[in-house]
């Protein structure tokens, strides 16, 4: 009887120590990642925006007779300082972070670097991250879109 109930203690305690399993993305329908710059336990100075949601044209969307332009992109970055207040590994750091890695951003340079596009779809956002030892970070949004231009007034008669 003491080794049945130990193997049944054992089943249980795997049981509840093993994480549930599901595909990537599945019940985050409603969920929103803000993507924020991480900083140090002790923060001295943050002021970072990022993204939240973003809703997008299709390509059904696409004005009648809007003229189709190239592939547009839009970068908006977040940056993080971290400092270490003891040369120890698990010591504590002092740090801050600064940017706008937001959706707004990343649209405001489509419309500085594609002035002739009136509006995006087919949109696609990435992170990108990139960290130096621990103590500088970025953290940036791309939009990457098909562009289209506005179609031509009618003809006054």
């Amino acid at each position: 009887m003491k080794r049945l109930s130990a193997a049944v203690l054992a089943a249980a305690l795997a049981a509840a120590l093993t994480a549930p399993v599901r595909a990537e993305g599945e019940g985050d329908e409603d969920a929103a990642d803000p993507s924020m710059q991480s900083t140090s336990l002790l923060t001295v100075f943050y002021d970072s925006t990022g993204p939240m949601a973003f809703v997008a044209m299709t390509p059904k969307d696409v004005p009648a007779g809007a003229r189709l332009i190239r592939e547009v992109r839009g970068v908006s970055c977040q940056r993080g300082l971290s400092l270490p207040t003891a040369l120890s590994l698990t010591s504590t750091s002092v740090g801050g972070a600064y940017g706008d890695g937001g959706y707004a951003r990343a649209l405001a340079d489509i419309r500085k670097k594609h002035p002739e596009a009136a509006g995006i779809y087919d949109v696609r956002v990435d992170l990108e991250t990139f960290s130096l030892f621990g103590f500088y970070q970025t953290l940036c949004t791309i939009v990457t879109a098909r562009g289209f231009e506005a179609p031509p007034a009618p003809a006054a008669k």
